[in-house]
């Protein structure tokens, strides 16, 4: 810097909720790298915040700003809480350095005690970042286990609850009733042979609540009546099994709405002699 004194950038990441609750969040690492630069007796010039966002990832926002602002020479040293928190990836952390070094910038990982400045900082680099990458294999297997398990016996193990259904703050699933009195009647008006347009239209005009306040669709109706999830099942691995969950609509109405998918439904339309035809099949 002009003055003499060491200009610093601090990167800070987090990936998941759990990691704040685990004592590791945003702020405890802001912490650790405001602390070490005034033990330097450095300037601080700015601290680039990822939130939310898995070390795995090529497309980092705060990271791509602090690579740009290291090509135009706004600081000298680049900190990091640790190596995992620049990358969960051998290549990802060396390229990383490389293009801070390319730069002019000197990197300084505080857990592991590395600066990359020097030789045996660089080799210290290599190693810890493997045994990073290591370590976030294991615990991706870890988690993929466990939702296996979970996944085996009927549990949530995340994702997108359908129409019907609310994630509570527990894990589990449960019904909303207001919302299953709708989809109990969309499986039925099915089974009774009215096409996806006929059954949406019915739904807008009497204004039915939808999830997010928007307009009943084909699409969206479509989708429904092929979810199993309402039965109370999931699938798994090809197999349909019990899950933990209520069902809305029993084994019975599903699959009637099975069969009655595959033939021609109540949708008429006049032909050139006047006669009615059945010419819809539900969509």
């Amino acid at each position: 810097m002009m003055d003499g004194t060491r200009g610093v950038a601090g990167y800070v990441r987090v990936s998941q909720e759990r990691a704040a609750k685990n004592g590791y969040g945003l702020g405890a690492q802001e912490q650790e790298v405001r602390r070490f630069v005034e033990y330097k007796g450095w300037r601080l010039i700015d601290l680039y915040r990822e939130e939310g966002v898995s070390g795995y990832r090529k497309d980092r926002p705060a990271m791509d700003r602090l690579l740009a602002d290291a090509k135009a020479r706004k600081f000298d040293v680049a900190v990091f809480p640790s190596i995992d928190r620049a990358g969960r990836s051998v290549q990802d952390v060396i390229e990383i350095d490389r293009a801070l070094r390319a730069a002019g910038v000197d990197t300084v990982f505080l857990r592991e005690g590395v600066d990359t400045s020097t030789p045996t900082g660089e080799l210290f680099r290599n190693i810890m970042a493997s045994l990073a990458e290591f370590e976030g294999r294991v615990i991706y297997e870890r988690l993929s286990r466990g939702k296996r398990k979970k996944a085996s016996e009927g549990g949530y193990t995340g994702g997108w609850v359908p129409y019907g259904y609310r994630r509570m703050d527990d894990g589990t699933i449960a019904v909303v009733p207001e919302e299953a009195v709708v989809v109990e009647r969309i499986f039925r008006w099915a089974a009774e042979g009215w096409s996806l347009p006929s059954i949406a239209k019915a739904l807008r005009e009497e204004k039915a609540p939808t999830r997010n306040g928007g307009a009943w669709r084909s699409s969206t109706i479509r989708g429904m009546l092929r979810n199993r999830f309402y039965t109370g099942r999931v699938e798994y691995e090809g197999a349909v099994i019990r899950a933990r969950h209520d069902a809305i609509v029993s084994d019975v109405l599903f699959d009637a709405v099975g069969v009655a998918t595959a033939r021609p439904v109540s949708t008429f339309s006049t032909n050139k002699k006047n006669h009615l035809t059945a010419t819809h099949r539900i969509e």
